[in-house]
């Protein structure tokens, strides 16, 4: 029997259950306090471009979502074939986006070897990691643990001893290469457990997965997606409640009302897909609060832009200087096909930068040390002309789990559940879009 259910949420979590409810057959509804769809991946205005706030490409999903997502795009996508880089300790790896280690000195190289072949002997540690810090000593050894702590803690602004082991999915840290690729090859094929932590570039492996990269090819940047994402999911009986605050959610006998500050909906269950519980415990008529478990990562985001024929062809480069200004940059003018007719288009910098700092409160006077970065690694011509560009403060960009959020998440879940039975809260740790649509897949199961 058809039901009719309120999806809570218009990001992409929120796409991917509304879409799976309604190629079941069933009424959505979907709510959200902005007054636009798409959520973080919604595009910005800057200087004349579409500007999105981050790299917010479909990078590395299933096929089959890569074919939804040409399908909303009436075939108007690009295919994105990853030119990454990576810079560590002034070296530049094509080809990499993690942090390369390989030019650390030769004893130090040496140690991690040994310290990943005595884990490889045991299939790794036998204890379970308490934070961040044990995770990465006990996948690559203290001497290389150590090293990606630091990187953490350099992007993140927080110490990796105060965070949950699971906040790696949400880091470039995930594998280690240290050593050329050929070394590293074997190294991995040597035993599971080091094939399944080490890392070497792509063109050395060979095709390693059936994932798909594409991105909207309209020069709109990823607002292209949403604004027509949201026009698809209409198109299947969505009804878009945009620009809506939910003022009450009230018990029936059989349904649930969700009452917002324009209309009342009468629905059999609730899915609340964003991550504000804030909201959602005071609807409910109870104190609540994340923010000691959380770290909302603030960065520096600027826009640079010169000229096309000056930026690098690439996709992204992550630096990992430990020095360094900038974190990861994009070519996201080039691949998102804006260059103006005069030949201009831009790059995106993500600036790590704790709120408070010096760069923090002088953000508008870092444009050119920004820039001067980008020329020293090559991501512009040594010769490009700074044309225009734009800082701006983002104070909560990549959320990771402070030590005991599981455990608060947990005690907020069960009191939702003992408060109303017909709202399902969803779990936010799925964090890369091919994860939270394969995690959307078993929605069904979960309303049932």
């Amino acid at each position: 029997m058809n039901k009719t259910y309120v999806v809570v949420g218009a990001g992409f979590r929120g796409f991917c259950d509304a879409m799976q409810l309604l190629n079941a057959g069933h009424k959505v509804y979907i709510i959200d306090k902005e007054p636009f769809f798409g959520g973080i991946s919604y595009s910005i205005d800057l200087k004349g471009f579409a500007v999105d706030k981050g790299v917010h490409m479909f990078d590395g999903v299933p096929a089959a979502l890569g074919d939804i997502v040409t399908e909303i795009m009436d075939g108007k996508v690009r295919t994105i074939d990853f030119v990454s880089v990576s810079a560590f300790n002034g070296k530049l790896t094509d080809g990499f986006s993690l942090p390369d280690l390989s030019s650390l000195d030769e004893a130090t190289k040496a140690q991690i070897t040994t310290e990943l072949k005595a884990l490889a002997a045991t299939n790794g540690s036998a204890r379970t990691p308490k934070n961040l810090t044990e995770l990465l000593e006990d996948r690559y050894g203290k001497t290389a643990g150590h090293i990606f702590a630091g990187i953490f803690r350099d992007i993140y602004n927080i110490d990796a001893n105060v965070v949950q082991p699971d906040a790696i999915s949400k880091t470039s840290l995930g594998r280690l290469k240290y050593l050329d690729d050929p070394e590293m090859v074997a190294l991995k094929q040597s035993s599971p457990f080091l094939d399944n932590v080490l890392a070497a570039r792509r063109k050395s492996m060979g095709k390693v997965d059936d994932f798909v990269s594409v991105y909207p090819d309209t020069g709109e940047a990823m607002r292209g997606w949403c604004t027509r994402a949201a026009t698809w999911l209409e198109k299947k009986g969505a009804v878009m409640c945009l620009g809506e605050n939910i003022t009450a959610i009230e018990n029936g006998s059989d349904n649930i009302t969700i009452v917002t500050d324009k209309r009342r909906i009468e629905a059999d269950k609730i899915i609340w897909t964003n991550d504000n519980t804030q909201a959602l415990a005071k609807t409910l008529g109870f104190e609540f609060d994340l923010n000691d478990y959380i770290s909302g990562t603030p960065m520096l985001f600027a826009v640079m832009i010169t000229q096309a024929k000056h930026i690098k062809d690439f996709t992204y480069l992550q630096n990992f200087n430990p020095e360094g200004i900038t974190f990861r940059s994009a070519s996201a003018g080039i691949y998102g096909n804006q260059i103006t007719s005069e030949g201009a288009s831009f790059i995106t910098c993500e600036c790590p930068a704790a709120i408070g700092s010096i760069e923090w409160e002088a953000f508008k006077e870092l444009h050119m040390p920004i820039w001067e970065e980008c020329k020293a690694l090559g991501v512009v011509s040594s010769d490009a002309t700074l044309l225009d560009h734009a800082v701006i403060r983002l104070p909560s960009t990549f959320k990771v789990a402070k030590l005991g959020y599981d455990d608060k998440i947990a005690e907020f879940s069960d009191e939702v559940r003992k408060r109303n039975p017909r709202i399902l809260f969803r779990d936010v740790k799925p964090f890369f879009r091919r994860d939270i649509y394969l995690d959307s897949l078993h929605l069904l199961s979960l309303v049932a």
